[in-house]
């Protein structure tokens, strides 16, 4: 039995993330984005407290055209609670030195972008949505944990 999808984007916004969003509403997957470009953005998304309690991903899809994955998929991989959700590395083509990349980072699948999402989607929600057990995972999980033993956490009033 499988759960819902949610899927947290993470890319610099351009035509192509917004294709990918539209496609996604089209076939009823709940998805956010987080721009890539903003310093620090998954930390401040998943550690202070400003994931929303309604919309916490169970699957995160990075763009390896628009975003460094190493970064976020370190913060992932550390993080006691989020390194169990699945990360896919999305991007052009399917050249062997990408596809080497995103698997030594520790991404569980890379993607290469297909012409058109509209058409790939059916296939995409059919293995994530049937097929794939996901984590079920809460935010109060996420805000429970710290990886940072420095900081304290901070806790949603």
């Amino acid at each position: 039995m499988t759960g819902p999808l949610a899927v947290l984007l993470v890319g610099t916004p351009n035509p192509e993330l917004q294709a990918l969003g539209k496609s996604f509403r089209k076939f009823g997957v709940s998805h956010r984005h987080l721009s890539a470009g903003e310093d620090g953005a998954m930390d401040a998304y998943f550690q202070k407290g400003l994931a929303d309690a309604l919309f916490v991903p169970t699957l995160i899809m990075l763009d390896m055209d628009t975003c460094d994955p190493e970064p976020v998929l370190s913060l992932l991989k550390h993080h006691s609670v989020l390194r169990r959700i699945p990360v896919i590395i999305y991007g052009q083509g399917n050249d062997p030195e990408r596809v080497h990349l995103a698997y030594r980072l520790g991404a569980t699948c890379y993607l290469p972008k297909p012409e058109s999402w509209d058409t790939s989607m059916p296939h995409f929600c059919s293995y994530w949505k049937k097929r794939v057990a996901l984590p079920a995972i809460k935010v109060e999980d996420i805000l429970a944990t710290n990886p940072y033993p420095n900081q304290s956490n901070r806790k949603r009033h």
